[in-house]
């Protein structure tokens, strides 16, 4: 693009047609479309107007960005997997001689096991990003040592498929009504990142074993009554309607869409369906990933209100809840709308909000790409600090 037209003067004069032109899919994708729009196993499934383009069909030209990124693939390439498998292998009766790792991943702490999750996804991107086998080798190693943790977890007394660094039974404390902490955010985040090894690495192990885990979860909460259901969500679960509904999209297997739509919050998603904004009070952090999940299961069942409470949740919090600098939230609570000025202090703003705002922008513009907002949000939450902020 000339240097000298801006990205909203660009797209001002070329307008959507240009823009998708840019980023379409591309015509075998616009073929599968049809049979995507069609009822697959009873639902009709909704693709995006728009796909990425692959990671592997991009490359970074020197910048932050570059440099951001080499920073964090030496890191993937440093991690000893073995520390992080620690408490996998110990939970299930597996001996390890590693040294424990600290902080949120302290053999006493109940998010133990997350960071796993996390380092899977990151392995999956370094290696599609970068085509270096390293990365793949390494998750190859750290997923099937897990597998086998999985098929250790019957032995152990834990149901067939379950696969954590903590105990099954602080499930049943949850079923209970206790409040520990997070323990579905956990299993969210290893799935993820096994789905992520099989979407972006190609590893079939992958597969397999969060399949293994969408089983578990499945049977888990399918014997919970509604209300029983929904008492337990009010405990942070991440993204769970997510990758389960991710993985539906994957298998086709209406056990994981099922899953997927028990985690439906309907605290949060009724009044966002009723075009209400009742998130003051809420955790910031807690509600994003479940509006993402919104999203994905939208592309799985076609019901509008999914896409309906995903683009209200956005409309609200970008325009009532978000700092100058794109992210929300004071001490990690939303507030009244429209209340910032007052709501200043220095833990303003958490990261992982800012970064899941981003993955719901993301995936609202691949349906919607005539909103031109959703890339001005995207570029304005995204830009380096101190750089020129012009029209804003």
């Amino acid at each position: 693009m000339n240097a000298g037209v801006s990205r909203r003067a660009f797209l001002g004069t070329a307008g959507a047609t240009a823009t998708a032109a840019v980023v379409a899919r591309p015509a075998s994708a616009a073929a599968e479309t049809t049979a995507e729009t069609t009822a697959a196993k009873g639902h009709a499934r909704r693709a995006p107007v728009l796909s990425p383009f692959p990671l592997s069909a991009v490359t970074l030209l020197d910048g932050p960005f570059r440099d951001n990124m080499a920073r964090t693939c030496a890191y993937l390439k440093f991690i000893d997997v073995d520390r992080l498998l620690h408490t996998f292998r110990l939970n299930v009766g597996l001996p390890s001689s590693a040294e424990p790792c600290g902080g949120w991943e302290a053999p006493d702490i109940q998010l133990r096991g997350h960071s796993t999750g996390h380092l899977l996804s990151a392995l999956a991107q370094a290696h599609a990003g970068t085509g270096d086998d390293a990365y793949a080798a390494k998750a190859r190693h750290l997923v099937a040592e897990l597998a086998k943790c999985q098929a250790a977890a019957p032995s152990a007394g834990y149901s067939r498929g379950y696969l954590s660094a903590f105990e099954e039974q602080v499930f049943d404390r949850l079923e209970a009504g206790e409040k520990p902490w997070a323990p579905y955010y956990t299993i969210h985040k290893i799935m993820a990142g096994l789905l992520d090894q099989y979407r972006l690495s190609g590893n079939r192990q992958a597969l397999d074993v969060v399949t293994g885990m969408a089983s578990w979860v499945a049977a888990r909460t399918a014997k919970l009554g509604t209300d029983r259901m929904q008492a337990l969500l009010r405990v942070e679960f991440g993204g769970m309607n997510d990758v389960l509904a991710e993985l539906y999209l994957v298998t086709g297997d209406p056990e994981h869409l099922r899953a997927a739509r028990r985690f439906d919050h309907e605290e949060i998603f009724g009044p966002l369906a009723d075009r209400r904004d009742t998130l003051n009070g809420y955790h910031a952090n807690t509600q994003i990933p479940k509006i993402v999940g919104a999203v994905r299961e939208y592309e799985a069942t076609g019901e509008s209100r999914y896409r309906a409470i995903a683009a209200f949740f956005w409309d609200t919090v970008v325009n009532d809840h978000t700092y100058v600098i794109g992210g929300n939230s004071n001490e990690e609570f939303f507030g009244p709308p429209g209340e910032l000025v007052s709501r200043l202090s220095d833990v303003t703003c958490e990261n992982c909000n800012s970064y899941n705002m981003l993955k719901l922008t993301r995936s609202l513009f691949l349906h919607d790409p005539a909103k031109a907002p959703y890339m001005d949000y995207y570029e304005w939450t995204l830009r380096r600090p101190g750089e020129d902020q012009g029209e804003r």
